[in-house]
């Protein structure tokens, strides 16, 4: 019986599908839209597309899934109605988001308006009860506020509760009974406690996270049952069903259902997996991933060989501050909507048309103007090849909506109004580009953009010659390239606790104390996960920072118990990662240890990208030439169109073409070169020197 491993990835607008068979390495793909009802309705039919190839529910081996259901939820505020309980006095801490500013550019945004509160102040409650910065009490916990306020968020419907008592990270008692209380009270609500969720320093951070994981909780938890009932149905019925993490590892999904904030970059996630894997085979080991998708793009930077990780992101302006991969995200992807802003200027994104009615362009009742309707306007997309032809596209409609909603009211022609708009969709994403490189201190020239998404390949060309970046990557299969990056890595959890204390000072005891405690944890989630201790792999750091310092640095420790001959060498890599990232370290100074971390990780089979055949001669896979607008000139010229299913190894082609394939387009412009690697990647120069 064959065994296969399945990764699929739910978008704003489709849901893709990548099938490895284990033994014999053959890959199957399927391409469907999304449901955004519904993304579990997506996900069947994925399967059951796979299914019509022949192979069976019985042989699916594994299933990793990357999810948007708490992003998204987040997104559109359709989370749910969520209460706050926090120590009584701090009712601002929330409110306030950490005295945090604006965006550079929201600050120069006359309609910026700040993100609104998931737990807003008429559902906070301040309850009397206090901890000391060392864990000791000082004040009893006073359980009739408790259930005055648990009484007080019934009457208002309240579905979720996230408490969040200061010092909880070092003594979290308070918050155990206050769990108990609410459970009481209020039975069939869920209860999300900063002490589980997030045991770090730094309040607003560890009380946003804690509120995040209230609001989405119920839907993920609800979404993820309902997608498990139905797997069950169909006849899948391996217990190795997982979970993408924002941090780019796995997790069973039973787990997932638990701690939904650990998910918010899943679908991201896989691409920046992808990214890594892409630099592995190919030997560059610096690439700026650019995954536009729908609804999104997601930026990402892979430098020698891993991708950035941060323990502080956002999403939709609220703060998070789980341990996850950095992805810049912003509202550009193919559904992005155009239309002239209240300034009068024609403004791109961020909303977006969804899978649902989707573009003019698709038919199915989108009556506004989008990025993929510029597109097909200007000749990079054809309006009979889609999903292998299974789906076309209505050029007719795409001039009308533009003409209707930009080209006529700003007195352009309906190719300048598209044009316009591609600009404006280029711009948008080369800000963000620059910022990523900017904030690193990186120069572009030295990175390699790997471009994937459905829409990724149309617009990466003309970002690089911006950026003066050398060459562009197109994956295999780009529109699926964040399905592949779920077979292609571990599973993986990060467990946290602070413990603030000067290095001089805390004894090494504890310090193997935090750290044994933090394995146990790791212990009991792998055992439930169905792993063995044998094949759990430890990795143990401790954020650092020099006395006084508002930020830290993660280094790592011995995994065997720490002695104090250990202490030096922590300070030291302390030191030299200080004088790496900042350019200057204080050897003589003593430093404090903020939080411990424990990583475990577990090897599970992955997914191998086969080589293709090799060739040579890249005019076989020619299958015709169609006009292509020229953003640069401002003029149609002959484009070349090529079948990537042809395409062989070694074909090398000159620009401007158009490189067609069954969940995505490549455009490689005039002046520019593209050849084939060895595992069917579309190499471009883009003719800027490195």
């Amino acid at each position: 019986m064959s065994s296969w491993m399945v990764g699929i990835d739910t978008g704003g607008t489709f849901t893709d599908l990548i099938a490895f068979e284990v033994d014999s390495g053959e890959l199957r793909v399927a391409k469907v839209s999304s449901e955004p009802a519904d993304p579990s309705s997506a996900v069947m039919a994925a399967l059951e597309e796979l299914f019509a190839t022949g192979v069976q529910p019985v042989e699916i081996a594994s299933l990793v899934h990357g999810t948007t259901v708490a992003t998204n939820a987040i997104l559109e505020g359709k989370g749910v109605k969520t209460g706050l309980l926090i120590t009584d006095g701090f009712r601002a801490v929330y409110e306030a988001r950490g005295w945090a500013r604006p965006e550079a550019k929201d600050l120069i945004d006359p309609f910026y308006r700040k993100p609104p509160l998931l737990a807003p102040q008429s559902l906070t409650h301040g309850i009397p009860g206090r901890m000391d910065y060392q864990g000791k009490e000082l004040e009893p916990l006073n359980e009739d506020a408790v259930r005055e306020a648990a009484r007080a968020l019934k009457a208002e419907g309240v579905e979720s509760v996230a408490v969040c008592y200061l010092f909880s990270f070092k003594n979290g008692a308070h918050e155990l009974r206050t769990a108990e209380i609410l459970s009481e009270e209020l039975s069939d609500c869920r209860v999300s406690l900063s002490s589980v969720v997030l045991p770090t320093i730094r309040e607003y951070p560890r009380q946003s996270t804690t509120v995040i994981d209230a609001y989405v909780g119920p839907k993920m938890q609800h979404y993820l049952e309902r997608l498990s009932d139905k797997l069950v149905e169909i006849g899948v019925v391996t217990p190795q069903v997982y979970l993408m993490q924002s941090n780019g590892g796995l997790m069973r999904i039973t787990i997932g259902a638990r701690f939904p904030n650990q998910t918010l970059l899943s679908g991201p996630a896989g691409g920046v997996v992808a990214g890594e894997e892409l630099a592995r085979i190919t030997g560059q080991q610096e690439i700026v991933t650019l995954d536009m998708g729908g609804t999104s793009t997601d930026i990402s930077m892979i430098t020698g060989g891993r991708a950035d990780e941060t323990n502080e992101g956002k999403i939709a302006g609220q703060d998070i501050g789980t341990p996850m991969l950095q992805v810049r995200t912003l509202g550009a992807g193919g559904g992005t909507i155009a239309r002239i802003g209240p300034d009068g200027l024609l403004k791109v994104g961020p909303d977006s048309a969804g899978a649902s009615p989707g573009p003019s362009c698709y038919g199915r009742g989108g009556m506004l103007p989008t990025v993929t309707d510029a597109n097909l306007v200007l000749g990079a997309l054809a309006d009979d090849n889609v999903l292998g032809g299974r789906m076309t596209l209505d050029k007719g409609a795409a001039e009308k909506a533009i003409n209707t909603h930009v080209a006529d009211p700003l007195g352009l022609s309906v190719v300048e109004a598209a044009a316009g708009i591609l600009r404006i969709v280029n711009t948008n994403m080369a800000v963000d580009l620059r910022l990523a490189f900017q904030s690193r201190g990186e120069d572009p020239r030295k990175y390699m953009l790997a471009a994937f998404g459905g829409a990724g390949p149309l617009h990466s060309t003309l970002l690089a010659r911006d950026l003066k970046i050398p060459k562009v990557l197109a994956p295999l299969y780009p529109g699926i390239n964040s399905a592949m990056g779920l077979l292609q890595t571990s599973v993986r959890h990060v467990y946290l606790q602070s413990s603030v204390a000067r290095l001089s000072e805390i004894g090494v005891d504890r310090m193997n104390e935090l750290f044994d405690g933090l394995e146990a944890r790791a212990a009991e989630d792998v055992c439930e996960e169905g792993f063995t201790p044998k094949q759990v792999t430890i990795h143990r750091q401790v954020d650092m920072r020099y006395q006084h310092q508002g930020y830290q640095l993660p280094v790592a420790c011995p995994v065997d118990k720490l002695g104090e001959a250990d202490k030096p060498t922590l300070k030291t890599r302390f030191d030299d990662a200080h004088h790496r990232i900042y350019g200057a370290s204080a050897p003589d100074e003593d430093a404090e240890v903020i939080t411990f971390r424990v990583i475990a990780e577990i090897v599970v089979p992955r997914l191998k990208l086969p080589h293709i055949i090799q060739g040579g001669d890249a005019s076989k896979a020619q299958i015709a030439t169609r006009p292509l607008y020229d953003l640069a000139t401002a003029t149609f010229g002959d484009a070349v169109i090529y079948d990537r299913a042809k395409l062989t190894a070694g074909d090398i082609f000159e620009g401007p073409a158009v490189v067609q394939q069954f969940d995505s387009t490549t455009v490689i412009c005039a002046g520019m070169s593209c050849s084939v690697d060895a595992w069917g990647n579309l190499i471009i120069d883009t003719g800027e020197a490195a």
